[in-house]
């Protein structure tokens, strides 16, 4: 199995912190869609809502969805990123 891609973080901007995260493990086509439709609803609020429904799965134990809302929100934190994350080929 693959490692995960670690970290990455986006420039250091004057006053304000980097901001790091892990890249999403894997996406499924239906959490792409998942993602663009809490944008397009909750608007710049859509990762909090993610998570909180990310809480929501685990509070009941299904780690199974906790973990897929939990990739799901680091897609929507990527999705609104005004910079380029990763690797540049």
């Amino acid at each position: 199995m693959g490692q995960s891609p670690g970290p990455v973080c986006a420039p250091k901007q004057p006053s304000k912190a980097a901001v790091c995260m892990y890249l999403p493990l894997y996406v499924e086509p239906r959490d792409v869609a998942e993602a663009t439709t809490l944008m397009d609803t909750f608007g710049p609020k859509a990762g909090i809502e993610a998570a909180e429904r990310a809480v929501q799965s685990r509070n009941v134990g299904n780690h199974l969805h906790y973990c897929r809302w939990r990739q799901i929100e680091r897609l929507i934190i990527m999705l609104s990123a005004n910079t380029t994350l990763g690797t540049i080929h």
